[in-house]
């Protein structure tokens, strides 16, 4: 499920806003959850990477002890 990031262009408030599908994401224009306006910019953001072992960003390359 993809994630994008956006801020508010009237209020400032950053938010996320999740789709099903990253084509989703073109056709549907998120509102603010603060003040409700239309009028959003989408930011870059960073990648995040992450199991559910715990490894976070430590970049995938272990090894593992037998």
């Amino acid at each position: 499920m993809p994630i994008f990031e956006y801020r508010c262009e009237e209020c400032g408030h950053r938010f996320d806003a999740f789709f099903r599908r990253s084509e989703d994401a073109e056709k549907e224009i998120p509102h603010c959850d603060r003040c409700g306006s239309g009028r959003v910019r989408k930011l870059f953001s960073l990648l995040g990477w992450g199991g559910g072992s715990g490894q976070g960003l430590s970049g995938g390359c272990a090894t593992r002890s037998t």
